[in-house]
């Protein structure tokens, strides 16, 4: 993942690229970091050469991205997303693996517990394979996702799982409660 300086350094770009009057008070307040933190962000990025600082009177200072400024700004945001690309993978890959490892016996009736970034990434899977998502279940969000309404544990019975995939902490005592026993719990948590 990126450490804190270089996704600091591209706010900063970021911000810049939008605006070259903002104050180091606004990209402080704009990015949640302390002033002296931005002071030292900008002197580095000024010696680096990504930025210019024009003008002498700190309440007219302007900041203006050099072209070097834009290719570093678009590098980190690509190394970023690939950073992140391959991580997404790697998560899918066993999400995948641990899917392939039950005994589905056709039985493809599954239901996904827990409205995450996990739950999408076991949606994708779950496409891919020859299963029947019947429900996506969560007891803290009721929105509508990937066409389906999220339900609650109470209302699981009614879709008839064969299987619930667990993709966050349930709640133990509303699964005993809610969840037939019928239903089988597979934890694919990562």
């Amino acid at each position: 993942m990126a450490n804190d300086e270089e996704i600091t350094q591209y706010n900063i770009l970021e911000k810049l690229s939008d605006s070259d009057r903002i104050s180091q008070r606004q990209l402080s307040t704009q990015l949640g970091i302390n002033v002296a933190s931005i002071n030292f962000a900008i002197k580095k990025l000024t010696k680096r050469g990504l930025i210019k600082v024009l003008g002498t009177n700190p309440r007219k200072i302007r900041y203006i991205l050099t072209s070097k400024g834009i290719t570093e700004k678009t590098q980190i945001a690509y190394n970023f997303l690939n950073r992140n690309f391959r991580f997404y993978k790697a998560v899918r890959k066993d999400v995948e693996s641990k899917v392939q490892e039950i005994p589905f016996n056709g039985q493809t009736r599954v239901a996904l517990y827990g409205v995450t970034d996990l739950m999408e990434i076991a949606y994708l899977v779950i496409q891919d394979k020859e299963l029947d998502l019947v429900a996506v279940v969560d007891d803290e969000m009721k929105i509508r996702i990937f066409g389906y309404h999220v339900i609650g544990l109470e209302e699981i019975s009614i879709c008839s799982p064969d299987y619930l995939l667990l993709t966050k902490e349930p709640d133990i005592a509303a699964v005993k409660k809610y969840v037939p026993d019928s239903v089988k719990i597979v934890d694919i948590r990562v």
